[in-house]
Protein backbone atom coordinates (compact mmCIF):
# COMPACT_ATOMS: atom_id res chain seq x y z
CA UNK A 1 0.00 0.00 0.00
CA UNK A 2 1.16 3.14 -0.79
CA UNK A 3 2.90 5.14 2.07
CA UNK A 4 0.51 8.11 3.71
CA UNK A 5 -2.76 5.88 2.07
CA UNK A 6 -5.42 5.14 4.73
CA UNK A 7 -3.68 6.52 7.58
CA UNK A 8 -6.19 7.80 10.58
CA UNK A 9 -5.85 9.79 14.37
CA UNK A 10 -7.14 7.67 16.69
CA UNK A 11 -10.24 9.84 17.60
CA UNK A 12 -11.14 9.86 13.84
CA UNK A 13 -11.39 6.01 14.00
CA UNK A 14 -13.50 5.85 17.18
CA UNK A 15 -15.80 8.35 15.45
CA UNK A 16 -16.21 5.72 12.94
CA UNK A 17 -16.86 3.05 15.49
CA UNK A 18 -19.27 4.91 17.02
CA UNK A 19 -21.51 5.69 14.17
CA UNK A 20 -21.50 2.16 12.67
CA UNK A 21 -22.37 0.02 16.41
CA UNK A 22 -25.11 -0.85 18.27
CA UNK A 23 -25.14 0.64 22.23
CA UNK A 24 -23.89 0.95 23.90
CA UNK A 25 -20.84 1.99 21.27
CA UNK A 26 -17.03 2.24 22.18
CA UNK A 27 -15.25 5.05 23.84
CA UNK A 28 -12.40 6.49 23.51
CA UNK A 29 -10.67 5.19 26.07
CA UNK A 30 -11.93 1.81 25.90
CA UNK A 31 -10.41 1.31 21.98
CA UNK A 32 -7.17 3.44 23.46
CA UNK A 33 -6.72 0.99 25.74
CA UNK A 34 -7.68 -2.13 23.47
CA UNK A 35 -5.09 -0.44 20.83
CA UNK A 36 -2.21 -0.33 23.97
CA UNK A 37 -2.76 -3.45 24.88
CA UNK A 38 -1.80 -5.12 21.45
CA UNK A 39 -5.20 -5.33 19.57
CA UNK A 40 -5.20 -5.08 16.83
CA UNK A 41 -1.51 -4.89 15.84
CA UNK A 42 1.06 -5.43 18.33
CA UNK A 43 3.41 -2.86 16.99
CA UNK A 44 0.97 -0.29 18.43
CA UNK A 45 1.79 -1.00 22.08
CA UNK A 46 4.92 0.71 22.17
CA UNK A 47 4.06 3.91 20.19
CA UNK A 48 4.59 6.66 21.88
CA UNK A 49 2.55 9.98 22.62
CA UNK A 50 -1.71 9.65 23.22
CA UNK A 51 -2.48 11.15 19.88
CA UNK A 52 -1.97 7.25 17.58
CA UNK A 53 -2.66 6.80 14.27
CA UNK A 54 -3.67 3.65 12.56
CA UNK A 55 -3.54 2.28 9.06
CA UNK A 56 -6.80 1.24 7.13
CA UNK A 57 -6.66 -2.29 8.32
CA UNK A 58 -6.07 -1.67 12.18
CA UNK A 59 -9.47 0.78 11.84
CA UNK A 60 -11.43 -2.85 10.22
CA UNK A 61 -9.94 -4.67 12.26
CA UNK A 62 -11.01 -2.74 15.49
CA UNK A 63 -14.18 -2.77 14.02
CA UNK A 64 -14.48 -6.35 14.27
CA UNK A 65 -13.46 -6.02 17.58
CA UNK A 66 -16.48 -3.88 18.39
CA UNK A 67 -18.58 -6.48 16.72
CA UNK A 68 -17.50 -9.36 19.03
CA UNK A 69 -17.67 -6.78 21.86
CA UNK A 70 -21.19 -6.06 21.43
CA UNK A 71 -21.97 -9.93 20.45
CA UNK A 72 -21.15 -10.50 23.94
CA UNK A 73 -17.27 -11.96 23.64
CA UNK A 74 -14.78 -11.28 26.40
CA UNK A 75 -11.80 -9.21 25.57
CA UNK A 76 -9.71 -12.18 26.63
CA UNK A 77 -12.04 -14.61 24.39
CA UNK A 78 -11.39 -12.06 21.64
CA UNK A 79 -7.61 -11.96 21.93
CA UNK A 80 -7.10 -16.06 22.43
CA UNK A 81 -9.23 -15.58 18.91
CA UNK A 82 -6.38 -13.07 17.28
CA UNK A 83 -3.78 -14.72 18.25
CA UNK A 84 -4.54 -18.30 16.92
CA UNK A 85 -5.52 -16.16 13.82
CA UNK A 86 -2.33 -14.85 13.75
CA UNK A 87 -0.56 -17.74 13.31
CA UNK A 88 -2.91 -19.74 11.42
CA UNK A 89 -2.72 -17.16 8.72
CA UNK A 90 0.77 -16.20 9.08
CA UNK A 91 -0.89 -12.59 8.85
CA UNK A 92 -0.33 -9.61 11.57
CA UNK A 93 -4.12 -8.10 10.94
CA UNK A 94 -5.86 -11.58 11.05
CA UNK A 95 -8.93 -9.26 12.03
CA UNK A 96 -8.50 -7.39 8.45
CA UNK A 97 -8.33 -10.83 5.92
CA UNK A 98 -11.38 -12.87 7.27
CA UNK A 99 -14.79 -13.10 7.55
CA UNK A 100 -16.27 -14.36 11.26
CA UNK A 101 -19.44 -16.21 12.37
CA UNK A 102 -20.42 -16.22 15.97
CA UNK A 103 -22.41 -18.56 18.12
CA UNK A 104 -23.34 -17.88 21.64
CA UNK A 105 -20.27 -19.06 22.94
CA UNK A 106 -18.00 -19.62 19.69
CA UNK A 107 -15.98 -18.11 17.03
CA UNK A 108 -15.76 -18.97 13.67
CA UNK A 109 -13.72 -18.89 10.73
CA UNK A 110 -13.74 -20.37 6.97
CA UNK A 111 -9.88 -21.40 6.16
CA UNK A 112 -9.26 -23.85 3.05
CA UNK A 113 -13.56 -24.18 2.48
CA UNK A 114 -13.58 -25.83 6.11
CA UNK A 115 -15.42 -24.05 8.83
CA UNK A 116 -13.35 -23.69 12.16
CA UNK A 117 -13.75 -22.94 15.47
CA UNK A 118 -11.29 -19.79 16.16
CA UNK A 119 -12.79 -20.20 19.74
CA UNK A 120 -11.26 -23.83 20.27
CA UNK A 121 -7.93 -23.01 17.84
CA UNK A 122 -8.70 -24.89 14.48
CA UNK A 123 -11.19 -27.46 15.45
CA UNK A 124 -13.21 -28.76 12.83
CA UNK A 125 -16.85 -27.86 12.47
CA UNK A 126 -19.93 -30.12 10.70
CA UNK A 127 -20.80 -27.74 7.38
CA UNK A 128 -24.76 -27.44 7.77
CA UNK A 129 -23.73 -25.93 11.52
CA UNK A 130 -22.80 -22.35 9.56
CA UNK A 131 -26.48 -22.42 8.93
CA UNK A 132 -27.17 -21.58 12.41
CA UNK A 133 -24.54 -19.18 12.90
CA UNK A 134 -24.85 -15.25 12.29
CA UNK A 135 -21.96 -12.82 10.45
CA UNK A 136 -20.68 -9.64 12.72
CA UNK A 137 -21.80 -7.38 9.60
CA UNK A 138 -24.52 -5.05 9.17
CA UNK A 139 -28.04 -7.12 8.28
CA UNK A 140 -28.97 -4.41 5.39
CA UNK A 141 -25.54 -4.53 3.91
CA UNK A 142 -24.20 -8.04 3.96
CA UNK A 143 -21.68 -7.24 1.77
CA UNK A 144 -19.56 -4.09 2.70
CA UNK A 145 -16.35 -4.94 2.64
CA UNK A 146 -14.14 -5.64 -0.41
CA UNK A 147 -10.73 -7.79 -0.27
CA UNK A 148 -7.66 -7.78 -2.33
CA UNK A 149 -4.79 -10.46 -2.31
CA UNK A 150 -1.45 -9.77 -0.30
CA UNK A 151 1.52 -11.34 0.40
CA UNK A 152 -1.00 -14.76 0.67
CA UNK A 153 -3.53 -13.21 2.48
CA UNK A 154 -6.70 -11.16 1.47
CA UNK A 155 -6.50 -8.08 2.89
CA UNK A 156 -9.48 -5.74 3.38
CA UNK A 157 -9.56 -3.24 0.43
CA UNK A 158 -12.80 -1.10 1.17
CA UNK A 159 -15.45 -0.56 3.74
CA UNK A 160 -19.24 0.51 3.28
CA UNK A 161 -20.29 1.54 6.47
CA UNK A 162 -23.79 2.43 4.88
CA UNK A 163 -25.01 2.80 1.41
CA UNK A 164 -23.49 5.14 -0.78
CA UNK A 165 -20.43 5.70 1.19
CA UNK A 166 -16.80 3.85 1.19
CA UNK A 167 -13.94 4.19 2.48
CA UNK A 168 -10.91 3.04 0.28
CA UNK A 169 -7.52 3.62 1.82
CA UNK A 170 -6.42 4.69 -1.85
CA UNK A 171 -9.11 7.44 -2.46
CA UNK A 172 -8.10 10.61 -0.92
CA UNK A 173 -6.19 8.76 1.78
CA UNK A 174 -9.06 6.79 3.28
CA UNK A 175 -11.75 9.69 4.34
CA UNK A 176 -15.48 8.36 3.48
CA UNK A 177 -16.65 9.08 0.05
CA UNK A 178 -19.29 8.59 -1.85
CA UNK A 179 -18.92 5.11 -3.53
CA UNK A 180 -17.56 5.23 -7.15
CA UNK A 181 -16.40 8.64 -6.52
CA UNK A 182 -13.39 10.88 -5.46
CA UNK A 183 -15.87 13.55 -3.36
CA UNK A 184 -15.64 13.27 0.17
CA UNK A 185 -18.72 13.14 2.46
CA UNK A 186 -17.29 16.22 4.62
CA UNK A 187 -17.45 18.11 0.85
CA UNK A 188 -20.79 17.73 0.24
CA UNK A 189 -21.80 18.84 4.02
CA UNK A 190 -20.00 21.33 3.94
CA UNK A 191 -21.63 22.64 1.20
CA UNK A 192 -24.82 21.93 2.93
CA UNK A 193 -23.88 23.60 5.88
CA UNK A 194 -22.94 26.64 4.27
CA UNK A 195 -26.35 27.11 2.66
CA UNK A 196 -26.79 24.97 -0.64
CA UNK A 197 -29.74 23.03 -0.97
CA UNK A 198 -29.35 19.02 -1.43
CA UNK A 199 -30.32 19.18 -4.66
CA UNK A 200 -28.09 21.89 -6.00
CA UNK A 201 -25.16 20.10 -4.26
CA UNK A 202 -26.23 17.13 -6.00
CA UNK A 203 -26.18 18.80 -9.58
CA UNK A 204 -22.73 20.91 -8.93
CA UNK A 205 -21.06 17.35 -8.64
CA UNK A 206 -23.10 15.10 -10.80
CA UNK A 207 -24.50 12.94 -8.38
CA UNK A 208 -27.74 11.95 -7.13
CA UNK A 209 -29.68 13.22 -4.69
CA UNK A 210 -29.82 10.15 -2.81
CA UNK A 211 -26.26 10.45 -2.53
CA UNK A 212 -26.12 13.35 -1.37
CA UNK A 213 -28.77 12.48 1.17
CA UNK A 214 -26.52 9.71 1.95
CA UNK A 215 -23.65 11.65 3.08
CA UNK A 216 -25.86 14.05 5.09
CA UNK A 217 -26.84 11.09 6.94
CA UNK A 218 -23.29 9.81 7.45
CA UNK A 219 -21.73 13.09 8.33
CA UNK A 220 -24.49 13.36 10.89
CA UNK A 221 -23.65 10.47 12.50
CA UNK A 222 -20.20 11.24 12.87
CA UNK A 223 -21.26 14.65 14.47
CA UNK A 224 -23.94 13.03 16.64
Amino acid sequence: MPEFAGIYELAEVVRYLQATSCAPSPSYEQVRRWVRSGLPMPDLVVTRGRNLVVVFEDLISLRLVVALRQAGFSLQHIRSVHDWLQDATNCQRPFAIQELWVSSSDIFVQMEKQLLSASKRGQYAMGLVKGWLRTLGRPDLPTDMTFKQANGCALAASWKPQPHVVLDPLVQFGAPCLEGTRIPTRAVWSMVRAGDSPRAVARDYGVSLVEVEAAIEWEKRLAA
